[in-house]
């Protein structure tokens, strides 16, 4: 099943294409609406003897598969409160991580009030 993070223009001009030349070549049909067309359609684009299918299904599962970059927030467009708990929400989990590298594990509670992790 593809994201709909990942279904773009490039994503349907792929398939699209990937698709005529399988029934072009294989005689079979895949219905892009379907839930598995895109697995179905890479599966058939590997086991092709056709370069072009191939490379047209090893680009689809680049476009389907490329990992996406991790929705880290930015401080840039939001005001200057919210930039000050994005920099203190930064700052603490850099020094968890410092704490957890060096081998303290966090004891006891730990709270969360108005933005500000207080230990117990």
């Amino acid at each position: 099943m593809i994201a709909e993070a990942q279904f773009n223009r490039a994503t349907l001009d792929c398939m699209t294409a990937l698709r005529r030349q399988l029934k072009r070549s294989l005689g079979v049909t895949v219905r892009l609406g379907d839930p598995d067309a895109v697995e179905h359609m890479i599966g058939l684009s590997r086991d092709s003897s056709e370069l072009e299918i191939r490379e047209l299904g090893s680009r689809l599962a680049g476009l389907v598969n490329a990992p996406e970059p991790a929705a880290q927030p930015s401080p840039l467009a939001q005001g200057a409160i919210a930039a000050r708990q994005f920099q203190h929400r930064q700052e603490n989990m850099a020094r968890l991580e410092a704490d957890t590298d060096q081998g303290h594990a966090p004891s006891g509670s730990v709270r969360i009030y108005r933005g500000q992790v207080i230990r117990g």
